[in-house]
């Protein structure tokens, strides 16, 4: 008679269970590793791709500001050094920050004929021209000889097609009157501003360096001299990496220079 065979124990034992749990392990950390590393790379992309966005916004934005100054302003006359339209921070020939004075939608009406009383309104051909300006300047024609005037545009009526400012004044045949509006761009911390801390237009600009050059390529901080600028702009990545050494406090940054000559001080 054959006696029954006990089957064999085929379970792992504690050694292969050790042996099977660490290998799990380093295959964990490898692909924690390996995920982590990508999400650094991914985000390094990211902010290295902002950060050359706002550089080049920053200049490219502030390049045509500046090269365009005065155009819309006194484009009818041939003496365009009558108004400063760009006032650098300080007065400062080097500065980061500067105001100029802009014409936000062509506001211009030439006077028609000679007032012999004084006014403090004018029907313009389209009022809606005017609007979204602050002040009035007042350009004497080639019958006047009354200097540059500024006004505060106080209504603009665009039904009727009149503008209403003060003070009130006499004018001549063949005067101008321009509305415009003074904009100031500026660095708050690394923020680039127009006008106000809250009104920001660009983010982590780490240095912004303008200068404005005369006809012989020296600094000059006077609007009748200038002819030129050299734009320079440094933006940074939002956060710091611990593993660049570029600079002490591990920001990446780029670096962009622009020289340009101001298009209404050809000569």
């Amino acid at each position: 008679m054959r006696r029954p065979s006990h089957n064999k124990n085929s379970g792992f034992t504690l050694v292969e269970l050790l042996v099977a749990f660490g290998l799990s392990g380093i295959v964990l950390i490898i692909i924690t590793r390996l995920f982590s590393t990508a999400i650094f790379s991914s985000n390094t992309q990211d902010m290295l791709s902002e950060m050359n966005q706002n550089a080049r916004y920053t200049i490219r934005m502030l390049g045509d500001v500046l090269m365009q100054a005065g155009a819309d302003l006194q484009s009818m006359y041939t003496d365009i050094d009558r108004d400063t339209v760009i006032i650098p921070d300080g007065n400062a020939a080097v500065c980061s920050g500067f105001s100029i004075k802009i014409n936000p939608r062509s506001g211009m009406h030439i006077i028609p004929q000679n007032n012999s009383t004084a006014i403090c309104s004018l029907e313009v051909l389209d009022a809606r021209r005017f609007l979204r300006a602050k002040m009035l300047q007042l350009i004497p024609g080639g019958k006047s000889n009354l200097p540059i005037k500024i006004y505060t545009l106080d209504k603009i009526d665009t039904v009727k097609n009149f503008i209403y400012f003060q003070p009130c004044d006499l004018f001549a045949a063949g005067d101008a009157i321009c509305s415009f509006v003074k904009k100031r761009y500026f660095l708050s911390g690394t923020n680039l501003c127009i006008d106000s801390a809250s009104l920001v237009i660009a983010e982590n600009i780490d240095s912004l360096v303008i200068k404005f050059l005369d006809k012989d390529g020296n600094q000059t901080s006077i609007w009748t001299d200038m002819r030129s600028v050299d734009l320079l702009v440094r933006a940074r990545t939002l956060h710091p990496d611990a593993k660049y050494n570029g600079y002490p406090d591990h920001y990446r940054r780029v670096t962009l220079t622009y020289r340009f000559r101001l298009r209404n001080k050809v000569q």
